[in-house]
């Protein structure tokens, strides 16, 4: 079904095979003539098939690359060679090709908000086999290529640990696997760029070591893990895979997310596999992910089965009782017997995503920028959907939460066309609903992962309080649906595009601090009921906490005549003592600690504006500019009849003059200079000079005349 998305750029799928490389560009656009070629095979597996106990990662590269098999040897003894010598092997493409998916473009087709409501509480794991050294490296240059925060281990988004949970020693290197993770890792801070990654690697592709990895995580504090390797069942180590499915797989409360594999319906498309459904995505206990075609015309997004996305029926497992009662379950002809998959992403490498990868293959395959598919993709992708929208929610087994959204457009998008495979049945078609290659189709938005019943957020809660260090916030509730029996708060702080919880900060109230200050705070409410807790909720982020220390940061306006208000940002303003114009002092208002307002005041010339606190004073950088005042007058005392000169700036041919509010005569006037005369009948007070064309307005002069 197509999903509609705002903008009116589209990105169109084409692949010119021994041709110029067509990219999926805006509006079905071709790449320019520089364009990189594509190798006539279209697209490769990077890892080589597995038979069990071993598994086989399930990248899948598009082949950008015209090199003859001579070139790769060259380019391998190259890169090995460079190797050797210490030195880093120079990457072949340094910029992302142009028409694939970036981490925007993924939120757009699945539309995903940028922020989780508890993504700062989420750890998505990733388990793959063997080291990638350049993994935080690589991470690094796909976050500044497209504005993500940064995710490192300085700053504790980032952990590499072996299937121990040791930090070292790490595994041999693999460049095959190492491509693996680059996707792996990438995808997932693509798709929660407020999460943290947690990267484990298997001493071997073995099941065991593969497995035990997947138990690491759960004891690192993993809330999802995406795996992206499958091996194909076998009859022959049935009770080997039954006991690895309860040993390693089996961890309630978890989202563990698994790949289908790439081989299409049964493993049809690879050559010598046995036909047989994939592990550990046969799994009742995980989320299988398949992979689709994810294409944008005119403004609409739309999947289609990806044809080389795995699936079938287990011939091992059963169905579990959230899939067997789903609506089309029996359409699949699996007769209780697992069906894969649970849910879809995008895994057609045409259709593909930008991964940066400087770790060779060994096969001399170009390094740097490329563009993956495979379930490889798909998998971290919704494992880290489920940690955008706060994980389980304390479901035993998440999947189950998907398929209670079974047939809600608003939730999920229905894939009906594409097929993995032959077969009589739904098992290897898509159709509408439920169906063995998609699911129950691909998220879209955060909906799929509200827990049945629990309650819903229908207005988040708002935050009340000024944005000052030494100043309460108060929480005002959000609104919920389904009759929430307990809520709950939680405090972050955010800085940089990331936001963390704050330790113990649970309080309907909160009282700023120094560390605040710079940040900007977020207040997210949860809400649970006896079916569960729903997806929690954030409020707007106050305005950046601004300090005790005295500043003075902006004057708006820029410029205006004496008498008129101006308005003081800063910090520390709330103990202001006095406010001047160049050397004349103001009178002021205090509206907060960082915000005041001044009256310009009568004879002010341009120039900076004073702050004073108790403690000392601050002088802006820029000068106010004064349009229209009257800055000295003479002579200061004379009598009816005398002409007085009064100088200033903002004068006309127009301008009237009065003293003390009797008009006078003017006798010349200039843009800094008037000559009037003292009439009749004047007072003692202020002299005065009035506009009615810009500078339009009155002022008044800072002395009193004297008649």
């Amino acid at each position: 079904m197509d999903v509609p998305i705002g903008g009116g750029r589209a990105l169109a799928a084409a692949l010119a095979l021994a041709a110029l490389w067509t990219v999926l560009a805006w509006g079905g656009a071709c790449a320019p003539a520089s364009a990189h070629k594509v190798r006539e095979a279209g697209s490769a597996r990077v890892c080589a098939a597995a038979r069990a106990p071993a598994a086989s990662c399930t990248a899948v590269r598009l082949d950008a690359s015209s090199l003859s098999r001579r070139e790769l040897r060259a380019a391998a003894a190259r890169q090995a060679a460079e190797r050797a010598a210490g030195v880093r092997p120079a990457v072949t493409y340094k910029e992302p090709f142009p028409g694939y998916l970036t981490p925007q473009l993924l939120h757009a087709a699945y539309s995903l908000p940028y922020e989780g409501s508890s993504s700062a509480a989420q750890t998505i794991a990733v388990v793959d086999a063997f080291d990638d050294p350049t993994a935080e490296a690589d991470l690094a240059v796909y976050d500044e290529q497209f504005g993500l925060p940064a995710c490192t281990t300085a700053n504790g988004c980032f952990r590499k640990l072996d299937e121990q949970g040791r930090a070292s020693p790490l595994p041999q290197e693999d460049g095959e696997w190492a491509s693996e993770i680059s996707i792996d890792v990438q995808m997932a801070h693509a798709i929660c760029e407020g999460c943290d990654v947690l990267l484990v690697e298997a001493s071997s592709e073995e099941m065991s070591d593969l497995g035990a990895a997947v138990n690491t995580a759960v004891q690192a504090g993993a809330t999802e893990i995406s795996n992206s390797y499958a091996t194909p069942e076998e009859a022959g180590l049935a009770s080997y895979f039954t006991e690895l499915a309860a040993a390693d797989y089996e961890h309630p409360g978890v989202v563990i997310t698994a790949a289908s594999g790439d081989c299409g319906y049964l493993d049809e498309e690879c050559i010598g596999a046995p036909g047989a459904a994939n592990f550990p995505a046969d799994s009742p206990a995980v989320v299988a992910v398949g992979g689709t075609e994810l294409t944008s015309k005119n403004g609409k997004w739309a999947s289609t089965v990806w044809k080389g996305s795995g699936g079938g029926c287990s011939a091992l497992f059963a169905t579990p009782p959230w899939q067997e009662a789903a609506a089309g379950y029996e359409a699949t002809g699996c007769a209780g017997a697992r069906s894969l998959v649970d849910v879809a992403a995008v895994g057609d490498p045409s259709t593909g995503v930008d991964v940066y990868d400087s770790t060779p293959e060994g096969s001399g395959e170009p390094t740097g920028w490329g563009v993956w598919g495979g379930t490889s993709v798909a998998s971290p992708i919704v494992a880290a959907e489920f940690a955008l929208a706060g994980g389980a929610h304390g479901v035993g087994y998440p999947a189950a939460t998907l398929y209670s959204h079974l047939g809600e457009a608003g939730s999920l998008y229905d894939v009906t066309s594409g097929a993995n495979g032959s077969c009589s049945t739904s098992s290897c078609e898509a159709r509408s609903g439920f169906d063995g290659p998609s699911g129950v189709g691909s998220p879209l938005g955060l909906g799929a992962f509200a827990v049945s019943g629990a309650p819903v957020n229908v207005s988040p809660p708002a935050i009340s309080g000024v944005a000052e260090e030494g100043q309460t916030l108060v929480a005002q509730p959000g609104r919920w649906t389904n009759a929430p029996t307990s809520t709950g708060y939680q405090w972050l702080r955010c800085k940089g595009g990331s936001c963390a919880a704050i330790a113990g900060a649970t309080a309907g109230d909160y009282e700023l601090g120094a560390q605040d200050v710079g940040a900007t705070m977020v207040l997210r409410e949860s809400a649970a009921n006896a079916d569960g807790q729903g997806v929690p909720a954030d409020s707007q982020p106050t305005a950046t906490v601004a300090g005790d220390a005295l500043s003075l940061l902006r004057f708006s306006p820029k410029s205006g005549i004496t008498g008129s208000t101006v308005t003081i940002y800063g910090t520390g303003l709330r103990n202001a003592t006095g406010v001047q114009f160049g050397s004349l002092a103001a009178q002021f208002t205090v509206l907060s600690g960082t915000e005041a307002q001044a009256v310009v005041p009568d004879g002010a010339r341009s120039g900076k504006l004073t702050v004073a606190t108790p403690t000392g004073s601050v002088k802006g950088k820029a000068k106010f500019q004064v349009t229209f005042s009257i800055t000295s007058f003479s002579p200061r005392s004379a009598g009816a009849g005398a002409t007085v000169t009064i100088k200033g700036v903002g004068f006309s041919k127009g301008s009237s003059v009065s003293f003390d509010g009797v008009g006078a005569t003017v006798v010349s006037a200039s843009a800094k200079k008037i000559k009037a005369v003292v009439p009749a009948g004047a007072g003692e007070g202020p002299i005065s000079v009035s506009n009615e064309a810009a500078p339009a307005g009155t002022v008044y002069s800072a002395e009193d005349f004297r008649p």
